[in-house]
Parts: C-alpha cells; structure tokens; sequence
C-alpha cells in the first residue's frame, strides 16, 4: 500500500542551505496500519510496520518534505511543536493525517490519520509514533536521488 503524498517530493538544485533555514532529520518509525473494507467493514488487514523517513524541514518557507515524496507540505510551529496537517479529496483518495515533530531533541515524532481509497473500498487507520536525529544536508540529497532513481518501487508507507 502507498500512502500518497504525505510528504511530497522537493528538487533540490539550489545552493547549500543556511543551516538555521534548515532542519534535516532521520526518522525511525513504527506504525500501527488497520485496513477494511469500506463495503462490508470487515477488517482485512491488521499490521505494525517500520519505517524509516529522511526529512527536510524548511523554516523560512514553512514546508516539510519527505525524501520520497512528490512535493513540499506545508507546517505550523507553536511552541516548538511543528504540526503536519494534511488533507486530500480528490478522486481516488480522502486522507486526513496529522503529525507532529517535537524541535527539541530527541525529535519525537507522533500521528495519525484516515485514508479512503475509494476505488479500492479500503478504508486505513493507522498511526505512528518514533524518534528522529539530526542529520546533514547530504544526507537528505543522497536519499533524495536514490528515491528518483527508484521511483517505480512502491513504498510501504511514507510520513
């Protein structure tokens, strides 16, 4: 299953970052993934999954991408609490999923949400909770190229 666009994808062309501008961050995650059938109710899978998210978040344009995505999302910071609402209708999938990434280390990260694949009849719940450690710029821009060069490849669940 792929969940679509929770981060979208970002080309990275321009010049190295300000490092305040910036925040790049690894991601270990767990997920809890429910999956039923939107006709009948009836649970047709029930799993917890790892996952490991390589992120950029963007201070001065208030975005956050996932290294696997198609484009930027945007992000609230109160706090030192910054906040990933997301929401999607359109006309193969309805997602809601809000996450959260405490800015102080250990960088707890935390979520849940609801996606509708209505041409599937498959309704997901899931949520997921982890932590994420600072990294360097290239590493973002590593992950990044090697997501392009296997964009065909399905993943399991991107944050």
């Amino acid at each position: 299953m792929k969940l679509h666009a929770l981060f979208g994808a970002l080309l990275v062309s321009a010049s190295p970052a300000i490092a305040d501008d910036y925040l790049y961050l690894r991601c270990k995650t767990s997920v809890d993934l429910v999956n039923t059938n939107s006709t009948t109710s009836k649970i047709t899978e029930d799993r917890t999954m790892d996952d490991i998210s390589i992120l950029k978040v963007d201070f001065k344009m208030k975005t956050i991408l996932d290294s696997r995505s198609e484009g930027p999302l945007d992000i609230a910071i109160q706090d030192k609490i910054l906040t990933i609402p997301q929401r999607i209708d359109d006309r193969e999938l309805k997602l809601e999923d809000v996450g959260r990434i405490e800015l102080t280390p250990p960088y707890a990260l935390s979520g849940k949400g609801t996606a509708i694949y209505k041409s599937k009849n498959q309704t997901s719940t899931y949520s997921y909770e982890g932590l994420c450690k600072e990294v360097d710029a290239s590493v973002f821009e590593s992950a990044l190229k090697e997501s392009s060069v296997g964009s065909d490849s399905s993943q399991e669940f991107q944050l």
